[in-house]
């Protein structure tokens, strides 16, 4: 079984919330900047901040599904940490606030650890596909002007050094809840 269209809306829903509560700490912390206010915020986010975090979301949903069965079960608890543990890494993102050794070991570290308990193999392809794609299309907005991340956060072609580590977290989280969702239709 796919997933309904309700379930596009909800991944696409996580992601937003998500990228918005992190984006905002970054924002807040001076770790980003935000260039171009030529289009709506939404809270310290331009509009196409949340509709590409929201649409990445639904995209490795898909993904997953593609590579392989789901697990079976729901246990709403086990979306509820994923979801946590992404916000808990991007947080750590703000709090660090460089990209020396210690700083991006830590976030790493994390991400993995938290990708260690939600995914399974498809899930870890999603992780490190995010941690691919994720910091390019980063890398193309600071080229674009539309945002910079501020020094000591741009050791990675104008990025934070630790965004792999985010996006793993992200991209095995997406997946885990693409999995908790099909799950729901089938108990």
């Amino acid at each position: 079984m796919g997933l309904r269209p309700i379930d596009l809306l909800i991944l696409f829903a996580v992601g937003a919330a998500g990228g918005l509560i992190g984006d905002a700490g970054a924002v807040q912390s001076g770790v980003t900047r935000y260039l171009d206010d030529s289009v709506p915020f939404v809270w310290e986010s331009p509009i196409w901040f949340p509709v590409m975090v929201g649409g990445a979301t639904v995209l490795i949903g898909a993904v997953r599904l593609a590579l392989g069965p789901t697990r079976p079960g729901f246990d709403a608890r086990i979306g509820v940490a994923a979801f946590a543990s992404v916000v808990a890494v991007y947080s750590v993102t703000t709090v660090v606030g460089d990209d020396g050794t210690a700083a991006v070991a830590l976030v790493v570290t994390l991400a993995v650890i938290a990708a260690c308990f939600f995914a399974d193999r498809p899930g870890w392809i999603c992780g490190l596909a995010a941690a691919a794609i994720g910091p390019a299309v980063e890398i193309a907005i600071v080229e674009l002007d539309l945002s910079e991340y501020t020094d000591p956060n741009d050791s990675l072609f104008g990025v934070g050094l630790w965004l792999p580590g985010l996006y793993v977290v992200f991209g095995a989280a997406a997946a885990r809840i693409t999995e908790l969702l099909v799950a729901r239709h089938e108990t």
